[in-house]
Order: structure tokens, then C-alpha cells, then sequence
């Protein structure tokens, strides 16, 4: 799941349409007006106060599966990649490495024939 550290207009933004709720619905139920939500989308880096950050946390926490993943693509981050460790990264540029050997060597020897005179 997405965490977010600090939400910022553009997160606000993001959530409400993931949730598939208008303007009007989603600051009834967030206890905003409908204009400073359209605020924030206009004002993307706006961070809201700490009590509504925790809100807003909880309407993460308490979306549909649908939503989270609809709220990730709407960040532009996708939920299924998994993150790759350090470790897991050199063995494949190892192993890749190893592969180009392998095919150079398969690979018919080409000289460059120099004219005779």
C-alpha cells in the first residue's frame, strides 16, 4: 500500500478521485469546504493541518482494494513492483555479465582481412 508521509493538495486530490467522490462529498465528509479542496488541487504543494493529515491517513486506511490501487496510479506509482534489494541488483548485473561472455565466445571469430600487396 502507498503510505504517504506528509499529504499535500495533489495527494487530497488524488485520494477523492480515486474514491470516486465529488468535490462536495469528499469535504463533507473530510469536514472542509468544497473550495478549499479545489484549493489544494489548484495549490498541489498546499499541506493540510496535522489533524486533517490523520484523516486523511484513515480514508487511505479504510478504502476498497479498487481505491488504493486507483489512488497509487493516480500518483503515478505502481503497487506491484516490488522493490528490488542491493544484493538481488549485483548478482543480475553479475549474471548479465557473465551471459555477454558466453555469447562473445559462442559468437565465429571475424579478422579483418588487410589487402596484400
Amino acid at each position: 500500500m502507498t503510505v504517504i508521509e506528509e499529504w499535500t493538495g495533489r495527494h487530497v486530490h488524488a485520494l477523492r478521485t480515486a474514491l470516486r467522490l465529488t468535490n462536495e462529498g469528499f469535504a463533507e465528509q473530510l469536514g472542509v469546504s468544497p473550495r478549499t479542496l479545489t484549493k489544494w488541487r489548484e495549490r498541489p504543494e498546499v499541506v493540510p493541518s496535522p489533524y486533517l493529515q490523520g484523516a486523511l491517513d484513515t480514508f487511505l486506511n479504510e478504502a476498497s482494494d479498487d481505491a488504493k490501487i486507483r489512488f497509487a496510479a493516480n500518483l503515478g506509482v505502481d503497487e506491484r513492483r516490488l522493490p528490488v534489494d542491493g544484493t538481488v541488483l549485483t548478482q543480475l548485473n553479475a549474471a548479465i555479465g557473465d551471459l555477454a561472455r558466453a555469447v562473445a565466445r559462442l559468437q565465429p571469430e571475424t579478422r579483418e582481412r588487410t589487402p596484400t600487396p
